[in-house]
């Protein structure tokens, strides 16, 4: 096999890996336009009394909350993913902490945080249902509505 025919092939082969590669994302990655798909994703952020203390959303809030227009994804996009894709759309922040076992846990939203003693926190909700999963495990197959709310504990 001659020289240039080796160099063919092994730039071949290079092309054909990097584009496979290119299609690999970790959970961490936001969604991309490529992952746009038919499922609809209504959300909506409540942070109950403690609205006026966000820091982009405050001007956009009825009654202490927000319900964002839907968000289209694929199927067997996690919840976190679309909260990821809708700060980066609605240009708002959120702090997360990640637990092993258990994935993302967002404590902070546009600036408002649980307390640090958890009297309250941000429970996750799905249908109006408190998530018995945590959002990076909560595999959206159909249309749903998801919710965030700053939650008294029990």
């Amino acid at each position: 096999m001659s020289n240039h025919i080796k160099a063919a092939m092994s730039i071949s082969l290079l092309i054909l890996l990097s584009s496979t590669l290119a299609g690999c994302t970790s959970e961490t990655e936001p969604l991309g336009e490529e992952e746009i798909g038919e499922i609809s994703v209504v959300l909506t952020l409540d942070f109950v009394d403690q609205g006026n203390q966000t820091t982009n959303l405050a001007g956009r809030l009825t009654n202490g909350s927000i319900t964002f227009d839907p968000i289209l994804i694929a199927p067997n996009v996690s919840a976190y993913r679309v909260m990821e894709a809708l700060q980066l759309r609605e240009n708002f922040t959120i702090d997360v902490t990640y637990y092993v076992g258990m994935g993302a846990f967002i404590h902070t939203i546009d600036g408002v945080s649980g307390a640090d003693d958890w009297s309250t926190y941000w429970g996750f909700y799905h249908d109006g249902e408190l998530s018995q999963v945590g959002a990076s495990g909560y595999l959206i197959t159909s249309d749903t509505n998801l919710s965030w709310v700053l939650t008294p504990s029990a």
